[in-house]
């Protein structure tokens, strides 16, 4: 019975090796929630760059009232078995609520300009950390997102 199992087993794995990868980017999000006011932080990393942005979304608010948020991006690269380096970008945004298709205030980061870039612009190999902090300072309000990444391809 137990070398069933593990025949079957080595056939999942051998049939899930051929199934390619998926097309999705690595995504990832969160959300904080005071009352009906929602803060949410998002990341998206695309094949040369990173999407690190931060929204607010309340029903009870008009979709003309605005907010102050505050968006505070960390990037955290490690070339594998290296010595990593940090990189930090933080802004403060007035933005109306109703945000459409999610968080839209922070930065666009290309791996080129933070130095993480290879010469055609994809992320050089190694492994990437992601945190967005996106602050209400009004009511006190924080959504963090984070999102590991390791970029495998090879200059």
């Amino acid at each position: 019975m137990r070398r069933a199992t593990l025949v079957t087993f080595v056939a999942l794995l051998a049939s899930a090796a051929t199934v390619p990868a998926s097309v999705e980017p690595p995504t990832a999000a969160g959300d904080a929630k005071l009352g009906t006011l929602h803060v949410t932080s998002g990341i998206i990393v695309l094949p040369s760059s990173a999407e690190l942005r931060g929204g607010w979304q309340d029903p009870k608010a008009g979709c003309a009232t605005t907010r102050r948020l505050t968006v505070r991006a960390d990037i955290y690269y490690r070339p594998f078995g290296k010595e990593g380096t940090h990189r930090r970008r933080s802004g403060t945004f007035r933005i109306a609520n109703c945000a459409e298709g999610g968080p839209n205030v922070g930065f666009t980061l290309t791996a080129r300009r933070l130095g993480y870039g290879c010469p055609s612009g994809r992320w050089q190999p190694g492994r990437l950390d992601f945190v967005v902090h996106t602050s209400e300072p009004s009511r006190g309000v924080t959504a963090t997102a984070s999102l590991s990444w390791a970029s495998a391809e090879r200059c």
